[in-house]
């Protein structure tokens, strides 16, 4: 099995159409933690998947993606305040890639 990495991806979709496909691939890697941004627990095939198909989407004179990785010790350090839909064990729920 790959090693599984974390990540922040964080964007900005110009277009409504283009934001809603955006949308639809970053939820079927990750969890939406704010509108624009979601947590990611991926392989390196994974998330070089999950690129390939938000480049086909963007268009890149108008739109902004960023892919942050974060290392296991900041991850656990991480802090979240305020409600919340995201568990403890979300990341050990299965998914699927469309």
């Amino acid at each position: 099995m790959n090693k599984r990495t974390n990540w922040l991806a964080v964007y900005d979709i110009r277009d409504v159409k283009r934001l809603h496909k955006v949308a639809k691939i970053m939820e079927s890697f990750g969890i939406r933690v704010q509108k624009s941004i979601f947590e990611l627990s991926c392989s390196e095939q994974d998330i070089e998947h999950l690129r390939k198909m938000a480049a086909r989407v963007i268009d890149e004179d108008e739109d902004y993606i960023l892919f942050f990785s974060v290392c296991e010790r900041d991850w656990q350090k991480r802090e979240a305040y305020g409600k919340s839909k995201l568990q403890d064990n979300y990341m050990d729920k299965p998914f699927v890639i469309l």
